[in-house]
């Protein structure tokens, strides 16, 4: 019978995974600050007052089928904004995660984001919402700091005054088969919105989001 073991310890993230491919099932009292408890692989961030999954799963689906899978499973898809939350805290509390999501190395990572562009009415929009007029709608390489910290929009897309930097940034198109994904590999990272949605890969998956 496996032993049941607790961990309080800063590295009990590596601990963790020893345990899990020993078959040992454990516990963690490790908290943020917060003050609040890791959840089954969940990390809270405070800001937006949601637990989003510190690693992806559901590998090789498309957009639709990994929504799917979520919502079955009680979970949905990350958005933009949250996105854009969870990698502000990750980069100071958890920089592993960060550096996991967006560092420039091989093999490539990728992650489906909860942004469905479509026409409607003649105006392009996201999730149903119309685009913000202060999108920026122009492929160009911008500053993942500045848009992270000051230059996106409300639905989490960079504004027009975002400075320009080594993130390679596709906006989204009006072909009704836009979706967006966050990938990064040896030679650039990229925040994707004209990304096909029926595309699948054994690297993408989705980043799981649970409210408290």
């Amino acid at each position: 019978m496996p032993q049941s073991i607790n961990i309080n310890d800063k590295d009990f993230e590596r601990a963790g995974k020893l345990l899990e491919l020993a078959g040992i099932k454990y516990s963690t009292t490790q908290s943020f600050k917060t003050g609040k408890e890791e959840m089954n692989g969940f990390i809270y961030i405070p800001s937006i007052k949601l637990w989003i999954a510190k690693e992806k799963k559901f590998y090789n689906n498309n957009w639709f089928e990994s929504k799917e899978k979520l919502q079955e499973n009680g979970e949905r898809m990350i958005t933009l904004p949250e996105f854009i939350e969870f990698l502000k805290y990750s980069k100071t509390n958890l920089p592993n995660v960060y550096k996991e999501i967006t560092e420039l190395r091989s093999p490539w990572r990728a992650e489906w984001i909860d942004a469905d562009f479509k026409v409607k009415n003649n105006k392009l929009c996201i999730n149903s919402e119309i685009l913000d007029k202060n999108t920026l709608m122009e492929d160009r390489q911008i500053s993942l700091e500045d848009y992270l910290n000051n230059n996106h929009t409300s639905q989490g897309l960079p504004s027009k005054k975002v400075k320009s930097g080594n993130l390679y940034y596709w906006y989204p198109r009006s072909d009704n088969n836009s979706v967006a994904s966050f990938f990064a590999l040896s030679v650039r990272a990229d925040l994707n919105c004209n990304w096909g949605s029926s595309y699948g890969d054994s690297d993408l998956g989705v980043r799981a989001v649970r409210h408290e």
